[in-house]
């Protein structure tokens, strides 16, 4: 994936970050580890509950083709399935991947895939943090 798709996807993810992290302190609740946060915002964004992450061009793949993808991937091994969804995210993009993970129909896959997403995602905003 572009670099530039990944940094608008880490905006993206800070501003959602800074949000929720504002909607605990309303609600009198001490904020959580980022990386929780983030997985909570990757499950959020997924099953549509919040905004999903920026897309630029190329455009996020069509629904027949992430469920082509999805049945494709459901014969593979567990770990493969994690791979190729984060590999997913990061070369085409992060709405992609969400897409297909959901299409899979698994919740326990979906899980794991969204806490294996905010660890990458994590060590991204981290090294954008560092970069400022």
């Amino acid at each position: 994936m572009p670099q530039e798709q990944i940094r608008e996807e880490i905006k993206w993810l800070e501003s959602q970050l800074e949000t929720k992290k504002k909607e605990l302190s309303g609600e009198g609740k001490e904020p959580r580890e980022e990386r929780e946060m983030i997985g909570e915002i990757f499950r959020e964004a997924g099953a549509g509950e919040k905004p999903s992450p920026p897309i630029l061009p190329p455009v996020t793949i069509p629904d027949e083709t992430s469920k082509d993808k999805a049945a494709e991937l459901k014969e593979k091994e567990h770990k493969y399935i994690i791979e190729e969804l984060i590999n997913l995210a990061f070369e085409k993009n992060l709405s992609s991947a969400l897409k297909v993970a959901n299409s899979l129909k698994n919740p326990h896959l979906l899980d794991e895939f969204h806490d294996t997403l905010a660890d990458y995602y994590y060590q991204k905003l981290l090294e954008a943090r560092k970069i400022k």
